[in-house]
């Protein structure tokens, strides 16, 4: 089996592509760099549609993953899109040219951040509800979706999935907890921890979880052409995960909140509805977040 992933070298990629080695798979990797245990396909320019048609060409993909995107909100609206929309167009637009729309098995990665605001009436966040985001992630992610959408239209073998907090080893320190991880391990013995509000809820999901899951949906032909998202359903405080965070690293750590890490309309209560999930994949059993968290102190000591 040949799998092709954009986004190899992230924080998700980097556990699918531990996931694929396991399953015996060949991987390759579009990318900007090297990826380890990839064959890397150089990719200098997302909108050098010719390379992305002839790589796939030469590839001939059975798995297409398209996990590369981009949160940074310092980035105007060319390079946002470019990233976060445009270059799935080009990926898809190369199946075509492959004839591979009927071989080639894809995911699609978006984010919970194209539902924009929810008020507490409107938990959980089920498929069903009509995505308004504001930030400019959520909303290039969207575009990323519907142009994904449209193309499946035609039968194609492509899942969408919408994943809410995703947690795990080698989390980037722009989430919360990759940096709170990351100034943690920076104390030796006593010191301070930098955070935003704590007074938050999320939906928290495991790295691990969402390969194991994105495994399944894309060999679902059930899932085909669904929007769906991956979610434990559950809420849990930031608060909780924090004091568990510092019982656990063995250090004198006290809590300064800082106005600069605090987001304006901060949603207090953000969850999701995986029923739908379910109802593709069965029951499963999430790993608990205080065993995600465990293994991440591990990964870092």
């Amino acid at each position: 089996m040949k799998a092709l992933i954009t986004g190899a070298g992230g924080f998700l990629g980097q556990h699918l592509v531990k996931f694929l080695k396991k399953k015996d798979c060949e991987i390759y990797n579009l990318g900007y760099k090297p990826v380890k245990n990839c064959f890397h396909f150089p990719l200098s320019n997302l909108s050098d549609r010719i390379t992305i048609k002839k790589t796939v060409a030469k590839i001939k993909p059975d798995y297409l993953f398209h996990l590369a995107g981009s949160a940074n909100t310092s980035s105007d609206i060319v390079e946002c899109f470019s990233v976060n929309t445009f270059f799935a167009e080009y990926l898809l637009d190369a199946i075509n040219y492959a004839n591979l729309q009927h071989h080639t098995k894809i995911v699609i990665v978006g984010t919970a951040a194209e539902y924009g605001p929810i008020n507490e009436d409107q938990l959980p966040i089920s498929e069903s509800m009509l995505p308004k985001p504001e930030t400019l992630y959520g909303i290039s992610k969207l575009a990323q979706t519907n142009l994904a959408s449209s193309w499946q239209d035609l039968k194609n073998l492509l899942v969408i999935i919408r994943p809410f907090n995703i947690i795990g080893s080698n989390m980037p320190k722009h989430l919360a907890l990759g940096s709170f991880f990351e100034q943690i391990n920076s104390i030796t013995d006593k010191g301070v921890l930098r955070t935003g509000n704590l007074n938050t809820e999320r939906d928290f999901i495991d790295a691990v979880d969402v390969v194991h899951i994105m495994w399944k949906l894309v060999n679902n032909p059930k899932a085909y052409g669904e929007i769906i998202n991956l979610c434990t359903g559950v809420p849990v405080s930031m608060k909780v995960i924090v004091d568990y965070l510092i019982k656990h690293s063995k250090r004198t750590i006290k809590l300064e909140t800082e106005r600069n890490r605090i987001k304006e309309n901060d949603i207090k209560l953000h969850y999701g509805d995986n029923s739908k999930l379910k109802r593709l994949i069965g029951e499963y059993e999430f790993i608990s977040w205080r065993k995600t968290i465990s293994g991440v102190i591990d990964f870092y000591e």
